[in-house]
This record gives C-alpha cells, structure tokens and sequence, in this order.
C-alpha cells in the first residue's frame, strides 16, 4: 500500500517532466535544423535574419505579453502557447518542405521571409512555454506535493540538456539520409502527435493540481504585486544599483559572440563541408560537456563558494574561446580581411549585403567526411565545444549570485532587464552578422567575440575584487545583504516566489546557511 501511495503522489511530478520532455525534444529538433535551412536556402546572411528576428521577438514580445498573464488562468496560457508552437512549427515546415521540392526561384525571399517570421513566432511561444514549466507550474506542484523544488529544478534541467545532446545526432543523421522535405514532413507529423499528448497531459495536470487553479483568486486585491508586473522607467536604474549588476552585465555579453555553437557556427561549418551529421556530433558532445559543467556547478560551488566558481568557468571558457581565435590565424583559414578591403569598396560592400538579403541563394557545397576537414576548421569547432563545460559552470552560478543579491520585491524588474541585455547583445550580432555575411570576414567576427567574452570575465573579476578575495569565507557576495534585506522577508507566498524570478528558495533560509557556514569555517581555522 505505500509503494501504491508514493507512486501516486509522484504522479503530477512525473506527468510534469514527461509534458516538459515533449516540448523540449520538438524545440531541440527545430532549432538546430532551422538553421540548417536557412544556410543551404540563403546562407549565412539568412540565418542571421532568422536570428535576428527572434532576438526581437523575444526582446520586446515576451515582455509586452508577460503583463497579460498574471490576468489569465494557467491552462488557458499553456494550452494557447502549446498550440501556438506546434502550430507555427509545422506550417514554417510546409514552406521549407515546399521550397526544397521546388526550389523557387521566382518570391524565394518572400518564402523564406515568412518562414523566419513564423519560426520566430513558434520561438516566443515556445519561451512562454518555458516560463510556465520552470518559473510557476515547477513551483505550484512542487510545493502541493511536498517536493523539494531544487531536486524538480535539477530534474527539468537535465532534461533539456539531455535533449540538446541527443536530439542534434538525431536530426544531423535524418538530415544526411534523408530528402530534407521528407524531414520537413517528419518535424509536421511529431509537432502534431506531441501537440495532442502533450495538451492532454497539461489538462490532466491541470485538472488534478489544485495549486494550479487558485493563483486568479490569490491575485484579485494584490495590488502590490499586480503592480510589480509593470515596466516602468526605473526598471533599467533599479538593475544598475544592485551590487551585482557587473557579474550580470558580463554573463550578458556573452552574448556578443559567434562562438555560440548556434546555427551561425552550423553555418561556417557547412559552408566548409562539414555534414549536417558531423555537426550534430559536435553538437551533441557540446551539450554534453554541458551537462557536465552543469552537474559540477552544484559540486564545486560547495566548496570553493559561487565567486571563485565562476571565475573557474569563465577561466576555462575563455582558454578554449581563444583557441576559436587561433585557428583563424592559422594557415588554411579562410579569413582574408586585407584582402577584402583592397578588393572591395563601400558601394560594392552595400550592393553586396543588400544582394545578399534580397536575392538569397542556395548553398550547394558538397559534404566531405570528417577525417578531411582542414585542422583551422576543426580547432574552431573543438574551441567552442569544450568551452561549452566552462559556461555551464559559470552562467548558473552567476545567476545564483543574482537571486541572492537583489532583494524579493525587486527581481522581476532586474532580471527582465537581464533578459532584455542579453536580447540587446544577441540583436547587435546579428546584425553586424548581416552587415558583413563573407566566409573571409568570419575570422574577423570571430576575433571581437573573443574579445567580448574576455570583457565578461573582466567584469566578473571587477565584481569578485569588489566582494573581496577570500579562501575561507564562501559568501562574500551576501556580506552587503546580511543587514538591509531580513526585513524583507516577512510578507512572502508562494505565487509571489514563482512570479517574481521564480528563485529556488527563500532568501532567509540562505543567509542562515551563510551564517552557520562561516561559523563552521571560522571554528575550523581555529581548531
């Protein structure tokens, strides 16, 4: 009878993390073979349009429909948004399928135009999915059935990046044999069966969760949390007067860069006849050195404390960043910037990116095997994919600095500013990408990301010599907090929690801890 009980109670877990499984295998597939798409139809330039107009989708659409949807009722927002996905993702599908069939050549801008849009509608849609997953329903079915939220947290975690890992071989090997159409039409049919499992799950979910129904009631007469879902002016100056805004402003310009493994570094690799099932590959073992950061985070955190992790991360992620700017100055490399502006004026530059733009063309570059890619090639691709156990370690761990650092009644603003620099950042790229689309130029690209991701680390290095440096104390960054936010800390509830930055915990529990984890170190120094 109490197995029988215990796996009951599991339920409503279980049923959480196979809805989030369905959703984040489709999202994977997609993302990386999008970019796939827009390179061989259009080529770089293309997939930095496509990015580009995610990036503002994201930037200015999540945030404008954030204010709405404290107002509605979860079902209704993640049935909506699950159908709003799948749905753009099949028909953004039908046109690729469309046009690798027929390879127009007459509107092919057009097509590909309203491929991207819908894409990146499916992009928000699938990040309002997202929000719901790991910032409220998480937090409402955690607590009603007494689930230590960290473990959900960890869980959900490990399976998105164990879709990033595996779906990438998957797609790249569909891709290589396979007609891209007959992809196409495979990516239709798994968004449209996922949509109706997935929407049965939720609603099941839903129904049997209690929690999942009480927050329209809890919300009528709270004015003051109401309230905090405003965006006002003073939302970017609150954000540059926590301490640790120069820890957060370096993890957003880690955004700045080609060195991504996005569908950028997918395009340069093509573009050298890499296979989409090399890249996959590459990608794969990317986001399992990933996983591996992430799971080490948890251990070396404990006990080197979050500052000196972070310096761990960013130290190991810049040794391989620069390893992506050597292999453009090795000989092979296809970079030739002198070359470029002896050869090029500005009036040939513009018709050149406009040409680009309006008249996209099909890259038809033969795939070689793997064994004959030239050694600049491969060094680039190694670079990014071990510098990926490096970000993994460090973007968490900044993150928790964040979430202990600014006060409860202040998260929401500061982490959408967050959001919207990291947003800022990733829109420049693109279109500096778009502004200067050559192969021979790419070098050039990737030698200012090399430079942004140094300036990261320097402004996490600022805000550690801010702190202080410290072998023995393991909190430093809360040193500043211990006496300004205890008073703060009174009037909390679960909702707000999962509104207000959806933070694993509450904040007076972790000063205890800091408090009782100095003493212990203090009474060991001692002994």
């Amino acid at each position: 009878m109490s197995g029988t009980k215990k796996s009951s109670s599991r339920w409503p877990e279980l049923q959480l993390y196979g809805a989030f499984l369905l959703t984040t295998l489709g999202d994977r597939m997609w993302s990386f073979v999008i970019g796939l798409f827009m390179h061989q139809l259009g080529g770089m330039t293309w997939v930095a349009v496509q990015q580009l107009v995610d990036s503002l989708l994201k930037l200015f659409g999540i945030t404008f429909i954030g204010q709405f949807l404290d107002k509605i009722d979860r079902d209704k927002i993640i049935q909506r948004t699950l159908l709003l996905n799948n749905a753009a993702v099949a028909l953004s599908a039908l046109i690729f399928a469309g046009m690798f069939q027929y390879r127009p050549e007459n509107y092919a801008t057009l097509y590909l135009l309203i491929a991207s849009a819908i894409a990146s509608v499916s992009k928000v849609a699938s990040e309002i999915q997202r929000i719901c997953f790991t910032k409220d329903w998480v937090v409402v079915i955690s607590r009603s059935e007494r689930v230590d939220l960290s473990k959900v947290n960890s869980y959900l975690l490990s399976i998105d990046q164990a879709s990033s890992l595996a779906l990438p071989w998957v797609s790249g090997w569909l891709l290589d044999h396979f007609p891209w159409q007959t992809v196409c039409l495979i990516i239709i049919a798994y968004n449209c069966g996922s949509w109706v499992l997935e929407a049965y799950i939720l609603r099941n979910l839903y129904q049997n969760t209690e929690g999942l129904k009480t927050r329209s009631s809890e919300l009528e007469g709270d004015e003051e949390l109401m309230g905090i879902k405003d965006i006002r002016m003073n939302t970017v100056t609150t954000y540059f007067r926590q301490s640790s805004w120069t820890a957060g402003f370096g993890l957003a310009l880690l955004y700045m860069t080609v060195l991504g493994f996005d569908n950028l570094a997918a395009s340069y690799g093509q573009k050298h006849g890499l296979s989409a099932g090399y890249i996959g590959f590459l990608r794969g073992v990317g986001s399992l050195l990933g996983i591996a950061g992430t799971l080490s985070y948890h251990h070396i955190s404990k006990r080197v404390g979050l500052l000196w992790t972070v310096m761990i991360g960013l130290i190991w992620q810049n040794i391989f960043i620069e390893m992506c700017g050597v292999s453009m100055l090795l000989p092979g490399s296809s970079m030739d910037v002198s070359g470029f502006i002896q050869n090029t004026t500005a009036s040939q530059w513009v018709s050149k990116v406009v040409h680009k733009v309006t008249n996209p063309e099909p890259q038809d570059v033969p795939s070689i095997p793997f064994w004959e890619v030239s050694l600049p090639v491969n060094l680039f691709f190694f670079g990014i994919m071990f510098a990926r156990f490096g970000l993994w370690l460090a973007d968490p761990a900044i993150t928790q600095i964040q979430q202990e650092t600014i006060r409860e009644d202040q998260r929401y603003m500061v982490f959408s500013v967050q959001l919207g620099l990291n947003e800022l950042f990733s829109v420049l790229k693109d279109i500096i990408v778009i502004m200067f689309p050559f192969t021979s130029l790419f070098g050039a690209l990737t030698l200012g990301s090399c430079a942004f991701v140094f300036a990261g680390f320097v402004f996490n290095l600022f805000y550690h010599a801010q702190c202080g440096f410290s072998l023995t104390n393991k909190n430093m960054h809360l040193v500043e907090q211990e006496s300004t936010e205890m008073s703060d800390l009174s009037d909390t509830s679960p909702e707000r929690q999962s509104l207000i930055g959806g933070v694993s915990g509450d904040l007076r529990a972790v000063e205890e801890e800091t408090k009782a984890t100095s003493s212990t170190s203090n009474e060991e120094e001692t002994h």
